[in-house]
């Protein structure tokens, strides 16, 4: 549980010196030259083109989806989503990127809050990681697979948020391991497994089902913990 995780800014975002020149009541130049003078505004719209793109590459895959289908999706022009993203491979890789980010930040969270009870800690874990499947921002995350058309530089980066956030869960799988809480084992295997059934409920849930989201989140993290204890 030694490794830290530390947020570190998107490409696309503003930098320091934009959010300077925000306060100063400058302009700065997005994506393309692109004028901005609201970044409050210009975020929440960058937020709804990053979702309205999730919900149509969940549709229709990512090398069937264009840029026009994606506008639509988002209610907007096409040029308009140039103003924030250069192309449909960056729109793509900052979903990937910010969904492994939350995740980092609220297991980060999560460690901090909760000390050295590695149960707890992977109790919440698990919890926040199927609770993903419920919220409209992030249900469409889990189901995008990366495609083999992606670029190695953004496939890269992709993996390495990836691997930070395993990483740490795997340290305390580990750590739980080490005080006998947990089943002894390959904690990075152990890993793999309990995060691959957390991460891909939104493949199988159905909205308007008889299993209610609540439901869902408490079974499906109660069973992986108990499938992680010692015996």
């Amino acid at each position: 549980m030694e490794e830290k995780f530390q947020k570190k800014p998107m490409v696309s975002r503003p930098s320091r010196r934009d959010l300077a020149a925000a306060a100063a009541g400058d302009a700065i130049l997005g994506v393309r030259g692109y004028r901005i003078r609201d970044l409050a505004k210009a975020e929440e719209r960058r937020r709804a083109i990053l979702l309205g793109a999730a919900r149509a590459f969940a549709k229709g895959g990512y090398d069937a989806t264009n840029m026009d289908q994606i506008a639509r999706e988002c209610g907007l022009a096409k040029g308009h989503i140039y103003h924030y993203f250069r192309s449909k491979e960056d729109i793509f890789t900052e979903i990937r990127c910010e969904a492994v980010t939350r995740l980092l930040e609220r297991l980060t969270a999560i460690i901090d809050e909760t000390g050295d009870d590695p149960e707890a800690v992977i109790r919440q874990a698990i919890a926040a990681a199927v609770a993903r499947a419920f919220k409209e921002g992030e249900r469409y995350e889990s189901v995008l697979p990366d495609p083999v058309s992606l670029s190695p530089e953004n496939r890269r980066r992709i993996r390495r948020l990836g691997r930070r956030y395993e990483q740490l869960f795997s340290n305390v799988i580990g750590d739980g391991m080490a005080k006998g809480i947990f089943a002894h084992g390959d904690p990075k295997l152990v890993t793999f497994v309990v995060l691959r059934a957390a991460l891909t409920v939104s493949n199988w849930y159905r909205e308007g089902g008889k299993w209610k989201p609540r439901w869902i989140i408490d079974q499906v993290t109660e069973q992986l913990v108990r499938s992680l204890r010692a015996r």
